[in-house]
């Protein structure tokens, strides 16, 4: 009897190791998603002479992420600007809330 008690623990940890490993593997899937997407849309931001809402929103749509704070609106040639890049996760055990994965990156206006 004990040892049916002691497999059905035991099953229960493997099941939440189990559920808490896959959630890290897509946590980093995201992650490393959301990196290269980042470089994607820096090479597009540095090619823009100007950033208007109309542009980020395109980003937006283009690669599914929301774009959360640009340094400077009104760059102009040379000019380094921050971006933050922002996509959200919901995990299945390590969170209950969905969890925002950022990235930041800095864009120089006209390299490219």
């Amino acid at each position: 009897m004990s040892s049916k008690i002691g497999l059905l623990i035991s099953l229960m940890f493997f099941t939440m190791f189990f559920m808490l490993s896959i959630d890290m593997m897509c946590i980093q899937y995201q992650y490393s998603d959301l990196d290269s997407q980042s470089v994607v849309i820096a090479y597009e931001i540095s090619h823009l002479e100007s950033i208007t809402d109309e542009n980020v929103s395109h980003i937006e749509e283009k690669h599914h992420v929301v774009i959360v704070d640009i340094s400077n609106r009104n760059p102009e040639f040379g000019d380094v600007i921050d971006i933050v890049i922002l996509r959200e996760y919901k995990p299945i055990i390590v969170s209950n809330s969905p969890m925002e994965i950022k990235i930041k990156r800095s864009v120089v206006i006209g390299y490219y």
